[in-house]
This record gives C-alpha cells, structure tokens and sequence, in this order.
C-alpha cells in the first residue's frame, strides 16, 4: 500500500500509524522501505561505476558486506520512540543505529563479516568514540545497559511492519547468493556495542597490544565500508540515488570545444601538438612540463581521459594554488562539462556560486538554497570533476567527519597538480605525504604539471611518484613561445615610478607587482592620479570589493598587485615592473605579460633592491640568486629557462627551509598512523585549520551592514564584508586594541577590526580608526 492511496486531510505521517507504515524521514515525510531502496539505489550506482573499490579494499567480499549494511542500517527506525519523534516531533534520546546493528543476526556470513556491516552499521552517523562516550550499554552493570534492552522492546508493536521490510532484502539483493534470514523475534538481536563496537582498537601507534590486534577493518577495507555507507545515505536523503559519470567521449568533446573558441578568435585548430598526444597516449603517473600558453591543461585532461576507467567511475581532481585560478578553471570546464557534473571546493567556493547565481538574476532565498545544496553535493561522491586546493584534500587526512567518504571517492582517482611549485616547504611536505600515501593505499594516479620547477622539487615529487614518465616540450618548439626581454633596474619600485608613468605615457597597460600589500598601497597611491582606470589588488580587500576589482581588470591601464596576480588570473599587460623574488615567482609575474604571444617581446622590469619587509617572505638568498642568473639575460628565451631556475635553486631547499620541510613531513606521517577509520580526530579541526595563517575580519565601518545581512539571515550576503589578515598582524592589532569581538544569536561569533577602510585601496592597517564623533 502506498501513501498516494491514504485518505485526505491528515498528515501522511498520522496516517501512517494505523496503517503501520514505518517512516524513516518526516520532512518530507519518506517511509523506511523506500529510503532503504533509495540508498541501495545509490549503492547499485557505485557498484557499478566503481567497481575498483573491490580491489582498493583488498576483499573480494566488500561490496557483498557493503549491501547488508545499507539494507539494514535504519531498522532500528522502527521503535515507536523514533516513529513518535517524526510524528509529533517528541525526542527520542536515543541511536536507532543501535538497535538497527542488531539485525546482522540475521546475516548467514562469517563472525569477521558480521562485525564488519555492524561497525559500519553502528556508525553511519556518529563515531565510535562519540557512542562509547554517550551510549555505553555494556557491560550489563552500565546503566545504558537497561536502556538499551528498553529501547529493543519499543520494536515490538511495530514488528509485524518491520518483518514485511525485512522479508524485502530477499528481493533487493543482487548478489549471487543471498544470505539473509529475517530476525524473527527481539530476543535474537545481538548487541552491536558489544560485540562489534568494543573489539575495535583506537589507534594504530599507540595500541599494538599483543592480546588486541588490529584487524583488517582498520585498512582501506574499514575506511571505504564507512565512507560508502555515509555516501548512500547522505545521497539518497539529498534527493540523489546515483553517481554521477565521466563524460565517455571526452576526447571528442574536448577537441570541438578547442576548435569552437579558435574560430571565436578566427584562428583554426590544427590538432594536438606532439606533447598533448604523448600525455594522451599515457597510462599511469605522468610528469609534465610546458610553457604557461601552450595547451598543458589540455594535455593533463587528455591524460585523464586515458587513465578513465570503462566504467567512468574515477574521479577527476584539478588541483590549483589559489581561488581565482580555481574559479577560472571551474568555468573553463562548466563549458566542457555539463554543470552538474563539476563541482568547486575551496575556502569562499560556496560564496562563489551563490554569486554566480545571483549574476544570473536567482532571487537571494534561490540563490542561497542552490548553492547550498550545490555545494553539499560537491562534498559527496556524486560529481566526477572537482576544482580544488590542495586542502581540501588534506582534509580528509586530518580524520574530520566525513573523511572516509573522501577517501572512498579518491580511491583510483585521477589528480592533476597544476603549479605544485608554488606552495611553501612545509605544505608541500603535506601534499606529497599525501600523494604517497594515496598512490601505494588506494591506487591514485597523479599528473604534475608546470611550466616551472627547480630541478630538485622534480626529483622529489619524481621519487615519490615511482619514478614515472617526464614529459617536456623540445626546445626548439618551447622558444616559439618566448615573450619577454628582462631589464635589471638599480634601485626599488619608487625609484621606478618615472619609468612606469612614461610608459602609461606611451599607452602601454602596465602590470607592477610588490611583495607586500604595504609597498602595494603605498605604490598605488603615488600612480593612481597619472592614468585612468588604475586598479589594485591584493588580499587584504572585502570580498565584494576584491570580486569587483577583479571584473574591472579587462579594462585597467594600470594593475598594482601583490603575488596574488602571479598565477590567479587570466590578465594581459604590455609590461612589467616587479619587486625582486625568487626567480620562480617572477617567471610566474612573466606570464601575466604578453600572455598570448601575439606582440612582439615585451619589456619586464626587475628592481634590484627591495624593502625592509621581503626577507618575511623570501630567502634573501634566493633573491640574490636570482638577479644574479637574470644579470647575463636579455630576451628570455623560453628554453633557457629551466637552466636559471636550476641555477638558483643549486643546493635545494637553504637549510632553515629543509627544516621546515622535514619536521612537516615526520609530523605528518606520525600523524596518519593515529588516523583510523570509525573515529574522527577530535583535535582534527583545529590542527587543519592552523594550515592557514589567516584571520577573517570586518571592517568597522562594515559591522551595521554585516549584522544586518545576520539578521535576515541572508548569510552568504554577509560574506561579502569579510576581508583576510595574517596571524601575526591579528597578534599585534589585538595588542593595540584594534580589535574587537561581537557575539549574536548565541555562538555566532565575529572579529572586527578599527583601521580604516577604502574601497579603492583596501585595510590600511597602519591607519587606526578614532571612532571620535
């Protein structure tokens, strides 16, 4: 009987009660059978697109034990307790995952198999350590002993309903045997905390105790049973019950969108260059190194598309350094990819579509309920293509809810590391802890690529890859993308003020770039009155203002910036007038300049002397180096290139970096090893978040504007006025009374700070607000 076949007038969940129909969900309401058969529609899906996990697993039975965990898992639904709390909204106080682990009596398998879908069971929502603290029913002394025996009682009136959804496993599974047996009675059901949540050890460092060894549940076999079952749960109850696939005709694809946009710019494709086809041509873990320009990104998804496996169930990882590239990226493949198969991740990614869809005239309760339910999707293992840090794959190494699911969708996954070079020692021991432990434990494949990098960071990464195929375009071919002549000029960025204003004199678009978002403002407000349209950028603008600034770029005779413009955005100047740093960076500050090649070679400017502040940011050293190298250079021709940067970077990392790199990565791997699945780190939030060295605040002049935005709970709107400071300057303005905090509605929480603010310049934090009327 359906609840389209109920009487009129009451509630389908009321109605449902003397009709003995078991809801699993009251908003809306959906009964227990059809969630179930809507999660294993879910678990269907991944069986059949990821059937790899089988051998990421390392049990031929792992899909068999994954089905009697979703069939069963929300049985324990049919307490009266739980039906009373979707019914009139009366708290139950108690897991029916508990009661639902006792079911597996019913399962015809082994004692390890059974301990097995009952973990998995018992935790689909909380982890172990949160139900041994909370709901501790052994042994029979425990007080929650006798709730729990309470609670199986309350299956008793509705068993008669719950047998007709049991006797329906029969008919769901698609095994080759089933081997179920409907649990006739409570008194069979077994204690899941017992027998199936106890045995479980805590950690791998610390336990290895003769009398309690670990067991197979601790390996990626533990790890994706959890992470699979929270996907079929979480996806079905999101409205989702299958997985998205990979396009299967890519290639094609790829090849019409490339000849589309050379005719929108009147060119003609001539097909793939000799390195596109290569990286297309190969399976496995693949380094790649070509000009920025000349098709790489092309050449990586090409590469992705070969390593595809016939079931198109891999999943796609373009990893990049910074939330513009990333935002760029997410639209130059919305257009290659249908929408809904490409999601976005990153610190402000929610924000980013909730202002892309406001772009596109949604009212703000449309566009904020989209980009959530856009962005919980992306979280899950439903879109195959992801645009993202690298942090939000370290994530899942820091053991924080949900992080099995992750690991399950990376399994036989295809990464791309887009500019790997740009990251710190310290992050890029992470990155490539990561990469190693995804590579040997759950068979990744990985394409790095960079038109950069120091000869010792490739034989680092080479290493940790196995040693895999380098590609790299000839140098013949590379310097037909030579655009630059380098010019060394004696002195600092004000010093070359006259330079840069005469060639804004000649109409030249001219890009300068500091090393500090001081020097930035400072610079600025001495050539902001010599041209129209002058723009600066930097990290220290609200978002609304930085989203504004970088949407009026296209027309800007003048850009200040800081790093932030090395790789973040797709910009084109005549021009170039750098502060001096590392020669990687500044090849990276290149590329902003004559980015297509279609002028003749173009002038970039490099200061020899910098400010007080850059040896915070750079190795004095390496600066040293690197205007040293560029000393003999005038047009840099692209082939010369890797020879300048293997130059400065001799002897690797200088030893105060080494340390850094060294100590990240013996931390880290000591870390992992305290990383089990069923148990979420409880410090896991706070030692991720200190990865970044940044603060959140508002401006002062913003607090009405932004409490507002609070109180009509239009909080993607409030984002808008959050601008970013570093650590240390928090420390020392929170010394200087600068700061303040304000709490509303209970936690919510926010710092604000009292230096002025200009749309046009951004926080000026040397400028402190007087608040005198």
């Amino acid at each position: 009987m359906t609840i389209s076949m109920m009487g009129e007038g009451t509630s389908p969940l009321r109605r449902g009660k003397s009709m003995s129909i078991l809801f699993a969900k009251s908003n809306p309401p959906e009964t227990l059978q059809k969630h179930t058969e809507n999660c294993l529609d879910v678990y269907n899906s991944l069986r059949e697109q990821m059937p790899f996990l089988t051998d990421v697993a390392q049990n031929s039975n792992f899909f068999e034990h994954l089905f009697y965990a979703v069939a069963l898992h929300d049985f324990g639904k049919a307490a009266t307790g739980f039906q009373k709390q979707l019914t009139n909204g009366t708290r139950w106080n108690y897991r029916h995952e508990i009661l639902s682990a006792g079911f597996v009596a019913g399962i015809q398998l082994s004692q390890e198999a059974k301990k097995a879908i009952g973990l998995t069971i018992l935790t689909h929502h909380k982890d172990i350590d949160t139900l041994r603290h909370t709901y501790k029913h052994y042994p029979e002394s425990e007080i929650g002993f006798q709730v729990w025996q309470d609670k199986i009682k309350e299956l008793e009136p509705t068993w008669e309903a719950l047998m007709a959804i049991q006797k329906q496993v029969t008919h769901w599974c698609l095994l080759e045997k089933c081997m179920w047996t409907p649990v006739t009675s409570t008194d069979q059901l077994v204690n899941g905390y017992r027998d199936f949540l106890l045995p479980y050890q805590r950690t791998k460092r610390n336990h290895q105790l003769k009398n309690h060894p670990l067991s197979i549940l601790h390996s990626t076999y533990g790890m994706l049973l959890r992470g699979c079952m929270i996907a079929c749960d979480h996806l079905a109850s999101a409205g989702k019950n299958e997985i998205q696939t990979a396009l299967d005709n890519f290639k094609a694809c790829l090849m019409q969108h490339i000849k589309q946009k050379a005719k929108q710019k009147g060119q003609q494709f001539h097909g793939w260059q000799p390195f596109q086809k290569v990286s297309g041509e190969t399976t496995g873990q693949l380094m790649l190194s070509a000009p920025t320009g000349s098709g790489k990104t092309e050449a990586a998804l090409l590469w992705s598309d070969k390593n595809q496996g016939k079931t198109l169930g891999n999943r796609v990882f373009y990893v990049l350094p910074y939330t513009a590239s990333i935002n760029a990226m997410y639209n130059r493949l919305t257009d290659l990819v249908s929408d809904d198969r490409i999601g976005v991740l990153h610190g402000k990614a929610a924000y980013f579509v909730y202002q892309q869809l406001v772009d596109k005239d949604y009212t703000y309760q449309e566009a904020a309920a989209e980009a959530q339910d856009q962005q919980n999707l992306t979280r899950k293992i439903c879109r195959p293509y992801k645009v993202l840090t690298p942090f939000q794959l370290l994530k899942a190494f820091f053991g924080i809810r949900g992080f099995e699911m992750q690991m399950a969708e990376m399994s036989k996954g295809l990464f791309i590391f887009d500019e790997i070079h740009a990251y710190d020692p310290h992050t890029t021991a992470l990155i490539l802890t990561m990469v190693e432990r995804l590579r040997k434990d759950y068979d990744a494949q990985f394409c790095i690529m960079t038109a950069t990098m120091p000869q010792f960071l490739k034989g680092m990464i080479s290493k940790v890859l196995g040693d895999p195929p380098q590609i790299e375009m000839g140098p013949e071919k590379r310097d037909t993308y030579t655009r630059h002549r380098v010019q060394l000029f004696d002195g600092n960025i004000h010093d070359a003020i006259p330079l840069i204003e005469e060639r804004l004199s000649q109409k030249q678009r001219v890009l300068v770039v500091c090393n500090t978002v001081q020097q930035a403002q400072d610079v600025f407000q001495e050539l902001m009155g010599v041209t129209e349209n002058a723009k600066l950028l930097h990290s220290r603008f609200i978002l609304k203002d930085r989203e504004r600034i970088e949407k009026e770029l296209e027309d800007a005779n003048l850009l200040v910036g800081t790093q932030a413009v090395e790789v973040s955005l797709d910009i084109d100047f005549d021009c170039l007038f750098s502060e001096p740093a590392p020669i990687d960076a500044l090849i990276q500050r290149f590329g902003r300049v004559n980015r297509k090649g279609e002028k003749d070679i173009c002038d970039v400017h490099i200061c020899e002397k910098g400010s007080e502040n850059d040896k915070y940011i750079y190795s004095p050293d390496k600066i040293e180096r690197t205007i040293k190298a560029f000393a003999s250079v005038d047009v840099l021709h692209e082939s010369k290139i890797q020879g300048l940067i293997d130059e400065v970077y001799s002897d690797g990392y200088n030893e105060d970096e080494q340390k850094k790199f060294d100590r990240a990565k013996q931390l880290f791997e000591r870390h992992l090893q305290d990383i089990v699945p069923f148990i979420e780190d409880s410090k896991g939030h706070q030692e991720f978040n200190e990865l970044f060295k940044s603060v959140e605040v508002v401006p002062e002049c913003y607090e009405e504007d932004f409490w507002v935005k609070i109180e009509n709970r239009q909080y993607y709107e409030s984002r808008a006025y959050i601008a970013q400071i570093s650590e240390r300057q928090f420390g020392r303005l929170h010394r200087e009374g600068q700061l303040y905090e304000r709490k509303r509605f209970g936690k919510l929480g926010q710092w604000f700070i009292k230096v002025r603010y200009d749309d046009m310049l951004g926080l000026l934090l040397n400028e402190h607000s007087t608040n005198i009327l």
